[in-house]
C-alpha cells in the first residue's frame, strides 16, 4: 500500500524541529551529554539560576557557560544570543557582576583563543596600559569600579589567608 504526500506530511509535524534538521551557524551551542542541564521544575530552575546569579563565576565551567538570563548552556555567549534578551555584552557583564575584561566563553575555548593569539604573536601587538590610554583613569588615580566577580574572588583569597594551614 503506497502513501501519498498528503498522508505523510502530517506525520512530520510530530518530529521536533531540532531533530529534523540541525541548526545552522550555531557552532557555539553545546549538544549532547556534555551539556549540563538545570533542574526541570520551574521552581528548581529559578533556584539554580538564583544561585548562579549570586556567584556568577560558577556559571563559567570548563566546557560551557550558562546564560544567567535564560539558563541555557553554551560554549560562548554571543552578541546574537544576548540580543535576544535585549542586552549587549557590556550590559550583561554589568548586570550580573562580571569583570569588564571577562570573556563570555567557557574556559576551554578561552584557553584555545589565548594559545592561538600567543602562537600568532597577537598578544605582543595589542598590549596596552589602560592608565596611559585613558586619561580619565589617570585623573582618578587608577581607581575603577569593582565588579561582583572580583569582590567574591578577593573575599575568597582573604578567607583562605585567615585559615591556618594546619586546618587542611
Amino acid at each position: 500500500m503506497s502513501m501519498t504526500t498528503a498522508q505523510i506530511l502530517p506525520l512530520r509535524l510530530f518530529v521536533p524541529a531540532s531533530a529534523a534538521r540541525p541548526a545552522r551557524g550555531r557552532k557555539t551551542a553545546l549538544a549532547g551529554p556534555a551539556r549540563p542541564a538545570l533542574p526541570l521544575g520551574r521552581a528548581a530552575r529559578r533556584a539554580a539560576l538564583a544561585g548562579l546569579r549570586a556567584d556568577p563565576r560558577q556559571a563559567v565551567l570548563q566546557d560551557s557557560i550558562r546564560c544567567l538570563v535564560c539558563g541555557e548552556a553554551f560554549r560562548q555567549l554571543t552578541n546574537t544570543h544576548l540580543r535576544g534578551h535585549r542586552l549587549a555584552a557590556d550590559e550583561y557583564k554589568r548586570r550580573f557582576g562580571y569583570n569588564r575584561g571577562r570573556p563570555l566563553m567557557c574556559r576551554a575555548l578561552s584557553r584555545l583563543y589565548t594559545e592561538r593569539a600567543v602562537r600568532n604573536g597577537l598578544a605582543a601587538r595589542i598590549r596596552q596600559r589602560p592608565i596611559l590610554v585613558r586619561p580619565e583613569l589617570r585623573r582618578r588615580g587608577g581607581a575603577r569600579t569593582i565588579a561582583l566577580e572580583e569582590l567574591l574572588t578577593r573575599r575568597e583569597v582573604r578567607r583562605r589567608a585567615r585559615v591556618p594551614l594546619a586546618a587542611f
